[in-house]
């Protein structure tokens, strides 16, 4: 919900988010602006009756520069983001009340390695029924429930065929090491490679870890859209991400996760 708290997160995203864009590469990539789109779906969400209900539209002004740059790298680019928009909202159990829409577009005030993402807000209507408003705002009537179906209900036959369709092609993975370090451990570096990293201290992973407070399959890394995503898989002792208790998140470079006593760092690959 936009507040106090949404303008102080967006602060802090232009203060850090554009000169951590370019430690992994020299221009903005695609798993920025998924992040950025993904950070207004949660300041722009609304609560009501119990429900969540996610923003369907969002504007993402870019420099002229990335956004050439970007769309020469992958033409159906403001297709793919949609689609990332109705996976995360999935994820998290929110409501779309329209397919989602993000439109990326060029502006001149916008700096080389930033992003901007703007979401229509959703919104009670006391009078109408549940309808995508002026500029593809999202509209709820007042006691909270949808009148149209929601795109992850009735409407999900058509998403899969629209996926289907539209299906991006699989990212490269970031250029990254993980550096892992545990208690009585020389700190080792892994690249990042395509497919899963599973971490844990069962023999069986891709990153063993010899520490007591790591469960035997704690969680893996994976990439989606270019860009590293963290699962914890139900460990005992949970995962931290820079210090926050998290189930599943987008990682940037400098991020740290804790497991255990043991962390691991994203790091720009050597």
């Amino acid at each position: 919900m936009a507040g106090p708290l949404a303008a102080v997160e967006r602060f802090f995203e232009r203060l850090f988010e554009r000169p951590a864009a370019r430690l992994f590469q020299a221009r903005i990539e695609p798993a920025h602006v998924q992040r950025a789109i993904e950070r207004a779906i949660e300041a722009e969400r609304r609560v009501h009756a119990r429900r969540s209900y996610s923003p369907s539209v969002f504007r993402v002004l870019l420099s002229a520069d990335d956004r050439g740059a970007l769309e020469a790298e992958q033409p159906a680019l403001g297709r793919e983001l949609s689609e990332s928009v109705r996976v995360y909202a999935r994820r998290h159990d929110y409501v779309l009340l329209a397919r989602p829409r993000v439109d990326v577009e060029a502006s001149a005030v916008v700096q080389p390695g930033d992003v901007r993402v703007y979401a229509d807000p959703v919104q009670i209507d006391p009078d109408h029924g549940a309808h995508p408003g002026a500029n593809g705002m999202t509209v709820l009537p007042a006691s909270g429930r949808p009148a149209v179906d929601p795109i992850d209900g009735a409407d999900d036959h058509l998403v899969a065929q629209a996926t289907a369709v539209f299906a991006a092609p699989q990212p490269n993975a970031p250029r990254a090491q993980l550096a892992l370090r545990s208690p009585g451990q020389a700190v080792w570096r892994l690249p990042v490679r395509p497919g899963t990293i599973r971490i844990g201290r069962a023999l069986d992973n891709d990153v063993v870890l010899g520490d007591d407070r790591v469960s035997r399959h704690h969680g893996q890394i994976g990439i989606r859209l270019g860009m590293l995503v963290y699962t914890d898989l139900g460990s005992t002792n949970g995962s931290y991400l820079n210090g926050s208790l998290v189930s599943e998140i987008a990682l940037g470079p400098g991020d740290v996760l804790q497991l255990g006593s043991s962390t691991v760092t994203i790091e720009p690959a050597s």
